[in-house]
């Protein structure tokens, strides 16, 4: 099992749109100098990714150009793929 560390101040919980108690924190790690994605399903994390604070802008700027040029699907079109 990995290293258990403090949920920091700063970052964000955000939901899946498909439900089912999903949810991907995001949180950061100044002193590691690192960013945590992480995936959860209720209180148990599946999984984690830990992004160097130096490719953060990349991350930032790659969210910043993303758009829809079609409409979005209604929720329920969304299968549960994952």
């Amino acid at each position: 099992m990995g290293e258990l560390v403090a949920l920091p101040k700063s970052g964000d919980v955000f939901e899946d749109r498909r439900g089912g108690d999903r949810t991907m924190r995001v949180t950061c790690h100044p002193a590691r100098g690192t960013v945590v994605v992480s995936l959860w399903v209720d209180k148990i994390c599946r999984a984690s990714f830990q992004l160097a604070d130096d490719d953060l802008p990349r991350l930032q700027a790659a969210l910043a150009d993303m758009h829809f040029d079609e409409p979005l699907a209604p929720p329920d079109a969304l299968a549960d793929t994952a």
